[in-house]
């Protein structure tokens, strides 16, 4: 474990749900026997071609995340385990409309969320947690948009309680971008600001796209650098990049670790935060992603560091919390 204060901005609920906790959910309540079969439709392996394949992972944690009880755990434990690997600040995002098939309300996952979150925090040693909701693309966009923007509202509700921002998240390209611009402007609006999926499995007029709804951050910008005019964008409104490459690499976005740009995007001057995306799907945590980083893309740990202090300037905590945390990441210690 690297031995300075860690920063995860793009951390998916369902896709990072402690492994153990899910495997004894499951026997208990879904009566399965066999673990390597339970892992393997959680995880990625030589199956996954597509960033489609790759979201299939997430059917399994969401039948185990339909009641107050397991909501309530699974946050818990995500949040303790966090904590154990050594994050000073993480933004965990989830979508509420997920999480409502066996009666919930989308309010009521968020009470039990926020709950969690703040029991949870109580036996931490350092961690700060934030929330960001997700909207969601599950085809036609008509086909989510109450529930979306009902997610908005809950946002705006729920800002006293840790959550800082909203997202889309879901099958990038199966509704054209522009379709969510009124839910953008809505959220505008409402006051909350907002970071949205783009570039990953479709091409950067997503990312040029999401600028113009003024996204303050990007979720993934993997193609990016296939257009200098985005490239540029990016630069000049000084937008940062929420950077996943295992998961990139996993669905396929790019075809390995060493033809990943996010050594360009840092040598070119795009502002990049390492995220993880989704702990269990991709197997992978912050340490595991540093690794890569300096043995395969030339990473430097300066460069770490740095990309860990943007994180936190760029998180979407308030300002007064934006500066204890970087106080604490700069001296080492949490008060």
């Amino acid at each position: 474990m690297l031995d300075y204060k860690k920063v995860d901005l793009h951390l998916h609920f369902d896709g990072s749900l402690p492994i153990e906790w899910a495997w004894e959910t499951a026997q208990k309540e879904l009566g399965l026997t066999d673990k390597e079969a339970f892992i393997k439709s959680m995880q990625v392996d030589e199956d996954t071609h597509s960033l489609y394949d790759y979201l299939a992972r997430f059917d399994m944690p969401l039948k185990l995340l339909q009641s107050e009880d397991n909501l309530y755990e699974a946050m818990k434990a995500l949040i303790l385990e966090l904590d154990q690997q050594g994050l000073l600040y993480a933004e965990i995002r989830f979508a509420p409309q997920q999480h409502i098939k066996q009666g919930l309300s989308q309010k009521q996952v968020v009470d039990i969320l926020c709950q969690a979150k703040e029991d949870a925090l109580r036996e931490c040693t350092q961690l700060h947690v934030n929330f960001i909701l997700c909207m969601m693309i599950l085809g036609e966009e008509k086909l989510t948009h109450e529930l979306n923007e009902e997610t908005l509202y809950l946002a705006k509700e729920y800002q006293n309680r840790g959550v800082v921002a909203v997202d889309l998240a879901g099958a990038e390209g199966m509704a054209p971008m522009e379709d969510f611009r009124e839910l953008f402007m809505k959220a505008k609006e409402l006051g909350l600001v907002y970071t949205i999926h783009a570039g990953e499995s479709y091409g950067p007029m997503n990312i040029e796209k999401a600028l113009s709804f003024g996204a303050l951050r990007i979720g993934h910008g993997t193609s990016a650098i296939q257009d200098e005019k985005v490239m540029e964008l990016l630069k000049e409104k000084k937008v940062p990049l929420e950077v996943c490459i295992t998961s990139n690499v996993h669905s396929e976005a790019v075809n390995d670790y060493e033809a990943h740009p996010i050594k360009s995007y840092l040598d070119q001057g795009i502002l990049i935060c390492v995220c993880t995306d989704n702990m269990t799907i991709s197997d992978t945590n912050l340490d595991k992603e540093y690794d890569i980083l300096l043995q395969k893309l030339g990473f430097t740990m300066e460069d770490l560091i740095a990309c860990n202090q943007r994180a936190l300037e760029s998180s979407f905590a308030s300002e007064e919390e934006k500066q204890k945390l970087l106080t604490a990441f700069r001296s080492g210690s949490w008060n």
